[in-house]
This record gives structure tokens, sequence and C-alpha cells, in this order.
């Protein structure tokens, strides 16, 4: 029993004294795990870690941190922190460790630096904290690399300068757009301190009717070669954009002389005019101009702009190829221009076109042979109004091509309705230059006279000289294709165009008609009369017909009958109206007329 005892006592006695020891060995052993696992996670960590002692030297780093400094880990311990940080930042580093060491609440801080690593420069981020609050002398250093973040920046920085360059200028071009150019201008009127600043405003003449028949490859071509030498018509200290389709923009600046402005238009006039090798068509460009300037008509950029834009309207109305300073008074024609732009608009909605029809006398017949189609705006509170007070605008705006398909099919079912009566009645009606030049006309004429039932050779197409010379060649084919379908074709206005004779015998129309400026005052004005016969002799020598426009007097009539005229029209043998389709063959054959034509 003792014995059992003794060994009992012994067994107890030497685990008791054994205890504190095995514990103590556990909790080592933990702690080492622990710290292993530590490392190994901090050399796994792709952010460099170090701890500093209290002179800012290296005594712990991982993996990450000596790839980071490109210094080996040997070579790093116990090496000064602040010495591996760009010199220029030095100062801040160090107020920033004193700043964490003071810190009562031990608030960690960072700090944005470059680090000089081989002489590279490594743009890091170093978030700075004390390893243990109640150890002041021990930091913890967390280093990330922006070099990535950098190059990031760097990037978006190069793809935000490139967007905003694209928000800025035109794709085509390569210029300012408009909103570009309308900045360009307000900082050209912000820096001018040596004169005024000069924005001319351009819009090329009738490109639309280029555009549209050559189609947009031909159209971008010349736009570009107009923005070319748009650029090298002014000085490199100016400034040219691309406000939109075909309108351009020039900012003028440090004008001391309105005639430094004329001259610059000048120079655009003429380059524009010179023939352009983009294309194999005989194009030769005009542009119509508005000028405004500042400081003299405003110092805001919109606002100036928005005055250019009336100057080139009023240019616009003043026939096209040429150029209009703003005027106060302009701004009261705009308004006028808008005002009627809206009732144009509200006219089509509410049907208050009509037309009207004017008869043409056969001098050879002796009888009404056609009747011209005119166009009448039957406005309610001024009336009838006559296609020259709003023509123009209706152009502009687009509006003439639903309205111009409109006339041809309202014209073609009234006509229906007199060859009834007479089977070889004609109608001439008018066709745009904007209509014409599309090239979609004979399409919509032959489907017209289909779901009419009219033969081709019931209507003549009116077209004016400036229309057809405009672009030449292009009219021609236009043309040969309207003849061959059978449609008779006549020159409205003849004798007041570019070079009426020597073209004549290459258009294949049928009729032309002298305009009424050399009837008015015949037969006493003698050159009128001269030009008058020389028309005559010139078209039955190509034996096409002659129609005199403007007949108002027995001697109008008389006169042109002996001259060999064809046809007669004008108020003296009846003015345009709504007419009474039930007896229209012999309206004007009263005896007293026709013993005045004889």
């Amino acid at each position: 029993m003792k014995l059992r005892s003794l060994k009992k006592s012994f067994s107890l006695s030497r685990f008791q004294s054994s205890a504190p020891w095995m514990l103590q060995n556990k909790e080592i052993r933990r702690l080492r795990a622990e710290n292993a696992r530590y490392k190994a996670f901090l050399n796994t960590a792709p952010i460099g870690y170090f701890t500093l002692d209290g002179e800012l030297r290296v005594v712990e780093s991982n993996q990450a941190a000596t790839e980071q400094l490109e210094v080996a880990t040997d070579k790093l311990y116990l090496s000064l922190f602040p010495s591996y940080v760009n010199s220029a930042d030095r100062v801040q580093l160090l107020q920033i460790f004193s700043d964490v060491a003071t810190d009562e609440k031990g608030d960690a801080q960072t700090m944005r630096t470059t680090l000089v690593v081989q002489n590279r420069p490594v743009p890091v981020m170093l978030h700075i904290s004390l390893a243990s609050t109640s150890n002041k002398h021990r930091f913890h250093v967390a280093m990330v690399d922006h070099s990535e973040y950098q190059a990031t920046r760097d990037n978006l920085r190069i793809a935000r300068d490139g967007l905003q360059h694209i928000a800025n200028h035109d794709p085509l071009t390569r210029l300012a757009n408009r909103w570009g150019f309308i900045d360009q201008l307000q900082l050209a009127i912000n820096e001018s301190t040596n004169g005024d600043v000069a924005l001319l405003l351009l819009d090329l003449d009738h490109f639309k009717q280029i555009n549209d028949p050559l189609g947009h490859q031909v159209g971008d071509d010349l736009l570009r070669e107009v923005a070319k030498r748009l650029s090298s018509s002014v000085s490199k200290a100016d400034t040219v954009g691309r406000l939109g389709g075909d309108e351009f923009g020039i900012i003028l600046s440090n004008i001391k002389q309105l005639s430094a402005v004329n001259k610059t238009i000048e120079k655009i006039r003429a380059s524009l005019a010179d023939q352009y090798e983009s294309t194999p068509h005989d194009i030769r460009l005009s542009a119509s101009i508005g000028v405004s300037l500042a400081p003299t008509d405003t110092n805001n950029a919109k606002q100036l702009l928005s005055y250019a834009d009336a100057a080139m309207n009023d240019a616009k109305l003043r026939g096209r190829n040429c150029n209009q300073f703003y005027t106060p008074a302009l701004n009261t024609t705009l308004i006028e221009r808008f005002q009627m732009e809206r009732e144009l608009n509200i006219a089509w909605r509410d049907s208050q076109f009509e037309l009207h029809y004017q008869p043409q006398y056969d001098l050879r017949s002796r009888s009404i042979n056609g009747y011209e189609v005119l166009l009448r705006w039957n406005h309610p509170q001024h009336g009838l109004i006559g296609p020259a007070s709003f023509i123009q605008v209706v152009e502009d705006t687009g509006l003439i091509e639903p309205l111009g398909e409109w006339i041809l099919k309202t014209a073609c079912k009234k006509l229906v309705e007199l060859r009834n009566t007479n089977k070889e009645m004609i109608f001439s009606i008018n066709v745009s230059a904007k209509q014409f030049i599309k090239g979609d006309l004979q399409d919509k004429i032959t489907k017209i006279l289909a779901s009419t039932g009219l033969p081709a050779n019931a209507i003549e197409l009116e077209l004016t000289e400036s229309a057809l010379l405009e672009n030449f060649d292009q009219s021609l084919t236009i043309l040969d294709e309207l003849r061959e379908a059978g449609v008779s074709l006549a020159i409205d206005d003849f004798g007041t165009g570019y070079s009426s004779f020597s073209r004549l015998q290459k258009l294949p129309v049928s009729r032309v008609k002298i305009d009424r400026c050399f009837v008015h005052d015949i037969p006493e004005n003698q050159s009128n009369c001269a030009i008058v016969k020389a028309i005559i002799s010139v078209a039955h020598d190509l034996g096409i017909e002659v129609v005199a426009e403007g007949v108002e007097t027995p001697k109008h009539a008389r006169y042109l009958n002996t001259v060999g005229c064809d046809v007669l029209q004008g108020y003296y043998i009846g003015r345009p109206s709504v007419i009474s389709l039930s007896n229209n063959t012999r309206n004007i054959q009263t005896d007293e007329k026709e013993k005045a034509i004889a």
C-alpha cells in the first residue's frame, strides 16, 4: 500500500511540476505556427509590407516589398526606409511618421509619393500606422504600386482628350464643329485686344442639288476639298469650322479695317470657283456669306453667330453668291422670315395653295393651245399671293418637294377634264431647280401620268435657264431622260441666263420663253427688239418654238406676230385664273383682239 501510494504520489507530483513547462511549450508552438501563417500570408500578398523601428529602419518585410524595391532581403534589413523615397518627398514623409507617432488615437495616414528603383521612378501609395498603440517606436508601412494606376490614368486622360477632340471636331473635314467653333469664337473675342473679330458664315449655293443626284460620296469629297480651300485662304492664326451640312464658319482675328475682310472674301470666292479635281463633273461652287463683328455687334459668341446667320440669309435673298454684313435692321427681316416659314407650313397643312391657269395663244392656229400652270397662295388675311413673294422660302425650307409633287398631280387631274373637249390641249408646269436636280422627277411624272391616263406629251415642263446651266452636264442627262419619256421641255425666262445662244443647241428642249423684260417696251426699244428677233431666229433655226411672256398690249401682240413669234402669253391674252374648262379654246377671239394681232 505504501509503495503504491508512493508511486502514485510521485507520479502526481511529477505531473504537477511539469505542467507549466508543457503549457508554455504548447503556446510557443501555437505562436510559431501563427507567425508562420502570418509570414506566409504576407509573402503571398500583392502589397508590400514593412515593419520599421523607431529610427525608420526596415526590420521586417515581405516578398512583395523586396520585389517592388528590387532589393534583396538581407540588404533591405536595417536599411533606412526614407532613402528609397524620392528626395523631394522625404520631409513630408518624416512629418507623417512624426504625426502618426504623436497622434493620441493612433490613426493611420496615407501618402502618395514616388520610389526611386534602379534610377527609375515608381509611383506608390504608402499607408503608415503604428505597430502597436502601446509602442510609439515601431511602425507598419503598407505600400501599393500605382504604376498600373498611373498608366490607366494616363490612358484615361489620353482617351478623354481624344473624346474631347472628337466632340469638338468634324470627322469628315477635321475642322472644328459647331460646338468647338463657338468655343474658339468666344476665346477669340475674349483675347482680342488689337482690333475686331470678324465672323464669316458661309453656305454653299445649291449644294444639295449637287449632292443628291451625284451621290453623297461625291458630296463628301467636295466638302473635304472646300475645307482645304477655305483653310488655305486664311492665315494660320484664323479658325475655320464646319458647322453642319454645307455650312462653314471662319474667325478672323485682329481686324483693323473692313477692307481686310472683303479681301479675304474675294480670295475665298476665287478659291471656291476653281474646278474640283475630286469629281469628273464640271462643278463650280459659290457661297452666300454673312459677316458679323465683335465687339461692334456683340461680344457674345452665340449671338454673333446668330447675327452672321441673319446676314447670310439676307445674302441668299439677294440672289446668292454675294456677301452681306449684319445690321440691326436684319433682325426685322429675320423675324419676318420666321413668320413666313410658320405661315407657309400652316398653308400647306390647311390646303391654302391653289392653281391658276394662264392661256397661251397660238398665232398659227389662232386659238388657245395650252395654259401655264401658276401657283397661288390664298392667304386668309392677305388674299392671293404670287410665288415671287414666297417661293424662295418654300425652297429653302424643303417644302418645295411635297408642294411641287402636289402641283404636278393637281394639274394633271385638271388637264384630264380639259382634254375631254380638246385632245390637243397641253399644260406648261414650272419645275423648281431643287425638284429638277434631285433626279427622281422622271419617276414621279411617269407614275402621275400612268395614274391619270394622260399621254406624256400632254405636259410641258418649264425650267429656268439658270437652273439648267448651273450644272450643265448633269442637267443634260436629266433632260435626255425626260425627253425620252415623251415629256416636252421648255426654258423659262430665256435670255436672262449665262450663255443662252452658245448652249441652246445642246439642250433637248421644244420651246423657249422670252422673258417679259424684253417684251414690256417693244416696239419702241430697239435694243429689246433686236434681242427678241435674235432669239426667235436662232430658236427657229434649231427647230424650237418661241413663246413670248408679258404680252400686255395690242402693240406687243402685233409686233411679235410680225417677227414670227409662235405663241403669246400675257394679260392681253388672258390673266391667270381658275378657268372654266367648258369653253377654253376660243376665249380671247373677239373681233377686236383678232384685228389687233393681225
